[in-house]
């Protein structure tokens, strides 16, 4: 059933499993949106539930986490590269490789929307239905974390972690003009971040000194993501959007190397979607 609503997924590295038990959960009772948007992890969560892979992310990160061409310290340290190589989900491994179905992407009845940050403006950018190497390349900027990843060149030019400029991007699906949003978060509800202190600021101020409006637009994030998160509960509350957020967050590391704790991560998301799977329906069908 494809359902005139947006899909607004939040990032959060590899608490993006969570986000991803949840999509899954919704191929398996055949749930598609007219807009899917993501950022950071959630993009990536985005592609693989636009393109109907059941299981790709689990699969990828609990049984290639600890292979260097895919998430190493090695690989910043020793080779001068980022930590995590993102192209190793998009390239062809081998017959016993679950490779990306980009055909089954493009084939699609949602339209997809990836959220990057713009290095000269500190602005979010959005990238609607890229395909072939933009589309890769997008997915890279959105996921590139400051300060452990170097900016990723787009058509938009130089760009980083969408959820710098815009965490959550509902606003996205408001311009889009839908009325009904379905958020999946990977923090709880009452989740509210830290103001950056005097290391954050130095930290900004010197590693995008190129940039001065991307460094602010990075210390100012708590601020802007402590209003979206009111924001996405009052809205919630009042029963105008249907969120999904964890209860019990299994604690993982933004590069977390537990195998164990992802997949239970992504089985909490899979049983809070089945449960709440009832109520959703019904918001969306009102």
């Amino acid at each position: 059933m494809l359902y005139d609503a947006a899909l607004v997924l939040e990032g959060g590295a590899m608490r993006g499993n969570y986000s991803t038990g949840i999509t899954d959960t919704f191929l398996a009772h055949h749930i598609e949106f007219k807009s899917v948007i993501g950022v950071s992890a959630g993009a990536l969560c985005g592609a693989q539930f636009v393109a109907k892979q059941y299981g790709r992310m689990l699969h990828v990160n609990t049984h290639y986490r600890k292979d260097r061409d895919y998430i190493s310290m090695w690989n910043l340290f020793m080779k001068n590269q980022d930590i995590l190589n993102l192209d190793f989900l998009f390239q062809d491994h081998g017959w016993d490789w679950n490779n990306y179905d980009e055909a089954a992407y493009r084939r699609s009845r949602s339209n997809f929307s990836i959220v990057a940050t713009r290095l000269n403006t500190g602005n979010a950018v959005i990238f609607t239905n890229p395909t072939g190497q933009d589309l890769v390349n997008d997915l890279k900027a959105s996921c590139s974390m400051p300060f452990l990843m170097e900016p990723q060149e787009t058509s938009a030019g130089p760009c980083m972690d969408g959820g710098v400029a815009d965490s959550i991007p509902y606003n996205v699906a408001k311009a889009q003009g839908y009325q009904k949003l379905v958020v999946v978060r990977t923090r709880p509800h009452d989740y509210h971040k830290h103001l950056s202190g005097r290391l954050v600021k130095r930290m900004y101020h010197h590693s995008f000194k190129g940039y001065p409006s991307f460094a602010k637009t990075g210390i100012n994030r708590p601020r802007t993501y402590n209003h979206q998160v009111n924001v996405v509960n009052r809205k919630t509350k009042n029963g105008e959007w249907f969120t999904f957020a964890p209860d019990n967050l299994v604690k993982v590391g933004r590069l977390e190397s537990d195998t164990k704790k992802l997949e239970e991560l992504y089985h909490q998301g899979q049983a809070q979607a089945e449960k709440m799977l009832p109520d959703m329906l019904q918001y969306l069908e009102k």
